[in-house]
Formats: C-alpha cells, structure tokens, sequence
C-alpha cells in the first residue's frame, strides 16, 4: 500500500487501464491529475491546468492512448461549483494532448462517462445548477469532432451514475432529486432520442455496472451503504458504496463502511464478504488488484487486492 501527496488535496476518479484519472488542488486551483501506474507505484505524473479550477472525471485506455473526460474553467464551490465547460481530451502513449473539447453545456457541464462506439465515443455527464440540473448525452468522432450533444432535466439536484450500453442503444443512469431521491434510468437509441425512462430505486447511486446479465447500482440509502443487484438490495452499515469492479465470478464493491476503507466481495449467493483495506478513509477507484481512494487528510492511497 502506497500513500500519495500532490498538494492540498489528491484524489483518484478514475482508472483508465494503467492510467489514473483525478484531482489535485495546488493550494490555489485544481487541476486534473494523469498518474501512470506500475501495480500500485506512480511512475509518471502530468498535470493538466488552465484557466481557473480544473477536474479530471472519466477516462478510458485506447489502442494508441487515453481518451480523459472532466470539467475544466470553472470555479468549484460546496455545491459543485459553477461555468463548467464539458472536456473531453485524447492523451498519445506519452501522455501529450493530441486534441481537445471545450464544451458549454447549460453553462454548466462535465464529461463523467466516456463509453467506445463503433465510430466514435458516447459521452456524458451533469449539467446545470441547484434547482435545474439534467444531464447531458453526446457523441464524438475518433478525430475529436463533436457530431451531437443534447441535455434533459430539470430537478433540484442530480448525481450521474453511469453510462451503460443496452441492446442497440444506451441506458443513462443517474440519481436525482425532487423531495428524495431517487435512481432512474433512461433510455436512448444511438442518435440520443430518448425511448423511455424507468424509476429503479429510492437512494442515491454512485455508480452502476452489469454482472452477469444483472444490473448492478452502488451508492448509499439514507446512511447505510447500499447495493442493488437484480432486484435484490443489500445494506451493510453506516457508509457508501463508490465504485464497481464486475468479473465473471466475482462481484467486487469499494468504498467506505464505518469509517473505513473498504472492499467487498460477493460471490454467487454468498454473504457478503469484507475487507478492510486502511483506516480513516475510502476507495474511490477499482481496477483488477488495484484500489485507489483518499484519507481524511485528502491523500491518495493505493493499494493492492486479491480479485
């Protein structure tokens, strides 16, 4: 297990085959965190920063690089901050900028999925401010030329959960607020026209994936730490569930259970199986052995598991 400081704050979003995807605040400005990794060792870092705050949110390895997907040229604020702009960057082996998006959505966006198509990349995000928050669905071509990009929603507040493919489609899954909370789904044909829209679950979903044929939500119901799979809940204590790393066999859940961070283990229709990883903090980021989270003290910590 490794310990991790690139400033004030330092916290992994996401991993992007051997590339992790974050935020550092120098003290002054965040900027988005590119940290190569060799099992859990940091062998190369980039920072990415510009105009005001930046943030890295979503990333996914490619064959000749790194597609990273964040927010940039905002301020960030308690409730999520404001003038966003949706960015979308593709990185060559070396971690260069080869082209980038800067993309105002609502004057408010972030790209927090990046999912491959045949002919380019969906992406997608939040947009808007407390009291009309959506989400926005695009697409973009392998040249980085954007071919279209929409929003929907008005609510109080909203959480993106994931964005999943679904037969010849895709299934947006996001929390939302009006009153409580709740998880929904909407569907979407591969032009973005939405074909419906399904209320899953009371709670809030911080992330979603498929496992055997099942969907699988994370994320916490009221104070507890809370898992839907197929149609089943599971509740395990005061925390939240933050990230999903689905094998054939093997369900993995990261996140924090009293305090601590921690991952479990579900397998078939065994009970479920905890293991605490380091005190005082949770995972934020799972990959196949590697979990990556924060302290209290907002270091990263990286560390390796047995899947």
């Amino acid at each position: 297990m490794k310990t991790y400081s690139f400033g004030t704050e330092t916290v992994p979003v996401a991993l992007a085959g051997d590339l992790l995807v974050g935020i550092v605040h120098d003290g002054k400005n965040y900027r988005i965190m590119l940290a190569r990794l060799n099992g859990d060792e940091i062998v190369e870092t980039r920072f990415l920063a510009g105009e005001n705050d930046w943030e890295g949110h979503s990333g996914v390895k490619l064959d000749d690089g790194y597609l990273i997907g964040g927010a940039v040229e905002g301020t960030a604020t308690p409730d999520g901050g404001e003038g966003w702009k949706a960015y979308l960057a593709k990185l060559d082996g070396n971690l260069n900028v080869l082209w980038e998006l800067k993309l105002d959505v609502r004057s408010n966006g972030a790209v927090h999925s990046i999912l491959p198509a045949k002919d380019g990349f969906f992406i997608a995000g939040e947009t808007g401010r407390p009291g009309n928050k959506g989400f926005s669905l695009g697409k973009v071509s392998p040249e980085g030329e954007l071919l279209w990009l929409k929003d929907f929603g008005s609510w109080d507040d909203v959480l993106f959960t994931a964005l999943l493919p679904s037969g010849n489609g895709l299934k947006l899954i996001g929390s939302v607020k009006d009153g409580r909370w709740e998880v929904r789904a909407f569907d979407f044909d591969e032009n973005g026209e939405l074909r419906g829209e399904e209320a899953l679950a009371e709670g809030i979903a911080l992330t979603a994936c498929l496992w055997n044929e099942e969907l699988v939500l994370a994320g916490y119901r009221g104070e507890n730490f809370w898992l839907r799979i197929g149609e089943g809940d599971v509740e395990l204590g005061e925390g939240s569930a933050t990230s999903l790393l689905s094998l054939k066999n093997k369900l993995f859940i990261g996140g924090e259970l009293e305090g601590n961070a921690v991952i479990v283990e579900i397998t078939g229709g065994k009970e479920p199986k905890v293991q605490k990883l380091w005190e005082n903090g949770w995972v934020e980021v799972l990959g196949e052995g590697i979990a990556a989270g924060v302290t209290r003290e907002w270091k990263m910590v990286i560390a390796r598991f047995s899947p």
